[in-house]
Order: C-alpha cells, then structure tokens, then sequence
C-alpha cells in the first residue's frame, strides 16, 4: 500500500522530494549576448529542484522531473531585460503543465531562490510547479493528500498577481481551481494507485472495489469537466490498466474506457479478447 510509513522510510535515505531532474533549453530566439546571460540556468533550475526540501511530511520521493525552457524573446521593464519564456513542467508520467507567459529577470552570477513570504519571478515560479507536481503525487498516497501542496501553490501565485510581474499568475490561479476542483480525477487516481497495490498483494476483490471507485471518479470527470488530464492519465497507465482488468474479468469496465478514451479503443478490445 502506498503509506505515508513508507515514506517515513525512506526519507532516512533521501530527504529531497525530487529526484533526477532533466532540463532542455531552446534559446533560438535570443541573440548571442541574451544567451550567455541565461547560459547558467539549465543547471541553477537542477539546483533549484534537488535543493529544496517542500513538505515535512512527504520526504524521499525520488520524483522525476522534466522541464523545457523555450526562450520567446527580451524586453526592457524598469530599466532591466526581462526574459519571456514558455515552460513545460512534468513528471515524465501524467502530470504535465505547459505555461505559456514565463516573465523574469535573470542574471547569471545569482542563483534562483524561493523565499515563501518575498516573492521572485523566477524562483516562485518554479516554486510554484514544484508544489502543483508535489501535490499531484500525494494525492496517490492519501485521499486529498495534495491539499497542503496546492495550497502553497496557490499562495504563490496570489503573491504573483500583486507584484510587478503579474503576467500569467491569474491564469496559474486558475488552472489550480481547475485542477483541484476536478474531484472526480483526483479520486479516480488514488483509486487506481491503491487497486494496482492491492492486486499486486494478492487481494484481487478488494483492488476490483478500488478499479470500480476509478470508474466511478472518471464518470464525474467526463459529465462535468474537460478530459485532457484525464487523458493523460489514461494514457500513463492504460497498459497496466488493461492488463489487470482483463485478468480481473472486467469486460464492461474495458468496454467503457474504449468509449472513454476512443483513439485507443484497439487496445481495450485487445484486451477483451484475451483469455
């Protein structure tokens, strides 16, 4: 089971949330004085992530981390470059967020800080990420687990609207009431995380009541919201899923994410047909 003691456990061995963090940079678009400028930050955003710790409660995770930085051209605020970038943040699973309005200052000989209470650009939006990350991975551990993280997510990006670079954090504020007001996805993915545990412990009949409560989450999900999340959940796991639900017997389950999910739905059909 994916317990809190588990990782209790393991953060006698790694204190850090984050694990390998990969980071791609396309600065085509700058000239060749702006890219020198920005020529530390590929690794300033590694230190960044593997520096910090960002919950108490949650250590050791190991959490992969892949970040693109796409520079989009600099401009003059204040008398200083302002730096205009579009990020894409995941978990190399299905966790994703693609931010179009990235707007920071950046000088090479600092390194990028988070400060919860003075608020940075730069630092806060990357603190910003890491905690919507953060919280997507707790909310398999615990019912709601990702509460706390998106929480301070949300501070962040409160403190972005009321500063001098506000571009984009109304729509980081919204994309949280998004994320977490999509009760019927958040439940269906503690659900799955804790079915694939228990099938995995030899208890098939209380993971086929886990798998049920999924379902039940992706219904709410596609009556009253936008799939694409759920999509790329989908899409993270549908072998596993098709796997276990066949062994498990669960045709009208299959039937029904080939609806849900009908650019694949050869895959599930796969699936029915196998013994």
């Amino acid at each position: 089971m994916r317990t809190v003691i588990s990782l209790l456990i393991l953060s006698s061995l790694l204190i850090g949330q984050f694990g390998k963090v990969e980071v791609t940079v396309d600065d085509r678009l700058l000239r060749a004085s702006e890219r020198q400028k920005v020529s530390s930050i590929r690794d300033e955003v590694r230190r960044f992530f593997g520096g910090q710790l960002w919950d108490d409660k949650f250590q050791g995770l190991n959490i992969p981390l892949n970040i693109s930085i796409v520079f989009q051209g600099v401009a003059q605020k204040g008398g200083m470059e302002t730096f205009h970038a579009q990020v894409l943040v995941s978990d190399g699973s299905d966790i994703r967020y693609f931010d179009k309005a990235l707007q920071f200052h950046y000088n090479g000989g600092n390194s990028i800080q988070f400060d919860p209470v003075i608020f940075d650009p730069l630092g806060s939006f990357f603190a910003y990420y890491a905690y919507a990350i953060l919280a997507g991975w707790m909310d398999t551990y615990e019912f709601y687990g990702g509460n706390y993280g998106y929480g301070q997510a949300r501070e962040i990006a409160l403190r972005g609207m009321a500063s001098d670079y506000p571009k984009g954090w109304s729509s980081r504020v919204q994309l949280l009431k998004e994320v977490t007001g999509n009760k019927g996805l958040r439940e269906a993915r503690f659900a799955f995380y804790v079915a694939m545990d228990l099938f995995d412990q030899g208890n098939p009949d209380d993971a086929l009541n886990e798998f049920k409560l999924m379902m039940e989450g992706f219904e709410i999900v596609f009556r009253q919201f936008p799939t694409g999340r759920t999509l790329y959940f989908i899409n993270a796991h549908r072998e596993k899923l098709v796997n276990r639900l066949n062994l498990l017997g669960q045709k009208e389950m299959l039937l029904r994410l080939s609806e849900i999910d009908p650019a694949h739905k050869d895959i599930y059909i796969r699936g029915l047909s196998k013994k």
